[in-house]
């Protein structure tokens, strides 16, 4: 591979002066450049961006991490972020997590040695080391979908979950439904979704009903279907009285309407079922999910708006950002 030594020696001057030719420094003369140029062309020279971002202090590059590659809510979210980035002339790179705490710290490390201008991660969760590397790595750093500490100074971007919740509660009692049951996602966000829940259900004088099955994980789409599943039987057994269930994602609901279809119950004669997510497969005819929606285009893109600016010095610790929800309402749900 040709080096920068290669083209200072066949064209018969200094590494310097190639380097203030690469950089369109205006101090060299005519016959100069001519020379230095005719050598990065014969000898077909392609410069380092890296090396040469570095002594500028800027690569124009930005980190972005994907909890899991499979999830198509967060590829949504990483084509925001892209399509803003390539406006403002930003290349992106990836670090694919596979939701592991360990891949997520070996990236920042990354792009810490590549110098990258900033960071948009999405941790599966804020644990000591990770707060402490993000430190002292002094890289402008946004969160996406996950919120930290208050304390960290971190800036966030995500969909206001209990807002959501809170809605579709407010839309099932309008259908006259009293007793409604939640199946809670065992994260940060389903959390947040089930306090919303509670606190709708509260308002309305209602008893909140609340089924969880920590020892299935969700996050992923086969998962979420066999712990919505399991959590149905157990809510059958403990409340045969439910008429309206309120599913902390859309995996979870489906799994929640096989069980029910074993059970010989009709969805939504029977039982209402809803989702939060709005992924694809909820609107296919088979189920037809009522269901909350996130902007998740819209998340990434304001994420990656939110990094510039922090990276430019326009502002340097910006407000975090909620984006309202709204409600998608189809054949899974009816009144009693």
């Amino acid at each position: 591979m040709t080096t920068i030594r290669d083209v200072a020696k066949y064209a018969g001057v200094s590494v310097s002066t190639v380097s203030r030719y690469l950089n369109h420094h205006p101090d060299l003369n005519e016959e100069t450049r001519a020379r230095v140029e005719r050598a990065v062309r014969e000898l077909d020279y392609v410069p380092s961006s890296a090396a040469r971002n570095v002594s500028r202090l800027s690569t124009r590059t930005v980190g972005l991490t994907i909890p899991d590659i499979q999830d198509s809510f967060f590829a949504d979210n990483a084509y925001g972020v892209e399509q803003y980035l390539r406006e403002k002339g930003y290349a992106l790179i990836y670090g694919s997590l596979d939701r592991s705490g360990q891949r997520l710290l070996d990236f920042i490390r990354y792009a810490r040695e590549m110098r990258l201008d900033g960071l948009i991660i999405t941790p599966e969760e804020w644990s000591a080391e990770l707060l402490d590397t993000l430190k002292r790595t002094k890289m402008p750093v946004v969160a996406l979908r996950r919120r930290p500490p208050a304390s960290s100074g971190i800036p966030c971007v995500d969909a206001d979950h209990y807002q959501g919740a809170a809605q579709m509660v407010e839309y099932l009692t309008g259908l006259g439904h009293r007793h409604i049951a939640h199946i809670v996602l065992n994260t940060d966000i389903g959390r947040e979704r089930l306090r919303g829940f509670k606190d709708a259900m509260e308002q309305q004088g209602l008893k909140p009903l609340v089924v969880s099955v920590p020892e299935i994980p969700a996050n992923r789409t086969m998962d979420g279907i066999r712990n919505g599943a399991e959590a149905m039987k157990r809510l059958l057994e403990k409340a045969p009285r439910v008429t309206a269930v309120f599913a902390s994602s859309d995996p979870i609901a489906i799994g929640a309407m096989a069980t029910l279809r074993e059970k010989g119950l009709r969805v939504p004669e029977d039982v209402s079922v809803c989702g939060s997510g709005d992924l694809e497969m909820g609107a296919l005819p088979w189920f037809r999910l009522t269901t909350i929606a996130f902007e998740r285009y819209a998340l990434g893109r304001k994420a990656a708006e939110l990094l510039l600016n922090m990276t430019g010095k326009e502002v340097c610790a910006p407000s975090s950002v909620l984006f309202e929800t709204h409600l998608v309402l189809r054949e899974s749900t009816r009144a009693v």
